[in-house]
């Protein structure tokens, strides 16, 4: 349970979310946000996304072969997955999600759409299939809180989020679904700190292209399957996963001015918001190697692709 300190800075914190207004938070324990921030029922546009539909007759088995998760998980509604290179490091990170008559919709950071493209085309051979860009008929959106898992969503692209606990649904439709009517709309900044505070890899900062599926924690997220046939990039990702051995994982941090220290209270603050993305972390000490990379970032709250060694535990 929550503190009493801590249940009223949640309750204020809440009353600010609902005003679309972030400005400072503080909590004990990295968890605390999760009450924070699931607590009501929301929703958010997801930006910088764009839409591919695969549609024709060898279109299922045409996704099987071209990405690390199981096609069947598609026919629950939707699925996480990821495309990799051939030599097993990732291109993109997506959504696939089941329409009727053999088709199906990729979701993916437009920054890697014409890359995608391009790949699926070189793959297709003689596949029937047809690849096509969907992106200016479909918007995405994410809806969480308490009701979420109950909302219907007839006719329109969803899934249920299960790249962490309570991450809330995924939808892609042409307009904004009824189902939302009871929801509290919030911008998409709010979307992007509440998943880099789960530590949920998204896009391209996230997943760059020398990183490992398993580094981006697509395991943890249920986006790889192992026990799926041979797919392009295959081979390192099973040989990593039955070594055991992952050096490097992306994990959430928060970042202060060098003279205000940190611990607790954890503070998270859209009034500070360095650009960091994409730079290295730099250790304060001498050390030969350098222990991480910056990724997404929201306010003073960021993702970082990190050495599993150098990870300190909260």
């Amino acid at each position: 349970m929550l503190r009493t300190g801590v249940l009223r800075r949640v309750r204020t914190l809440s009353r600010a979310i609902q005003r679309a207004q972030l400005h400072t938070v503080q909590v004990d324990r990295l968890t605390d946000f999760e009450h924070v921030f699931d607590s009501t029922n929301q929703f958010a546009a997801v930006g910088n996304r764009a839409v591919l539909k695969v549609s024709g007759l060898d279109a299922r088995e045409f996704l099987q072969g071209m990405q690390c998760n199981d096609m069947e998980s598609a026919h629950n509604g939707g699925m996480l997955t990821g495309f990799l290179s051939p030599q097993g490091r990732i291109l993109a990170d997506a959504f696939i999600y089941a329409l009727p008559e053999s088709s199906y919709l990729v979701e993916v950071d437009t920054r890697v759409r014409e890359r995608m493209q391009r790949m699926l085309g070189f793959y297709r051979l003689r596949a029937r299939v047809e690849i096509s860009d969907v992106s200016n008929e479909c918007n995405v959106w994410q809806v969480w809180g308490p009701q979420s898992p109950h909302l219907s969503f007839d006719g329109v692209a969803h899934m249920a989020d299960t790249r962490a606990p309570h991450m809330g649904v995924r939808v892609v439709g042409t307009s904004r679904p009824p189902a939302f009517s009871d929801f509290d709309e919030q911008p998409s900044t709010l979307y992007e700190l509440r998943r880099i505070l789960k530590g949920v890899a998204e896009g391209a900062n996230d997943f760059v292209d020398a990183s490992l599926p398993l580094e981006c924690n697509l395991d943890y997220m249920q986006g790889v399957h192992f026990g799926k046939g041979c797919y392009v990039g295959q081979e390192l990702t099973i040989r990593t996963h039955h070594r055991g051995v992952v050096r490097k994982r992306i994990v959430p941090v928060l970042f202060s001015p060098v003279d205000h220290g940190l611990r607790v209270p954890l503070q998270v603050s859209d009034e500070w918001a360095p650009e960091l993305a994409q730079r290295d972390v730099v250790p304060s000490g001498a050390r030969a190697r350098r222990p991480g990379r910056v990724g997404s970032t929201a306010g003073n709250a960021g993702l970082a692709l990190m050495r599993v060694e150098h990870v300190e535990q909260f």
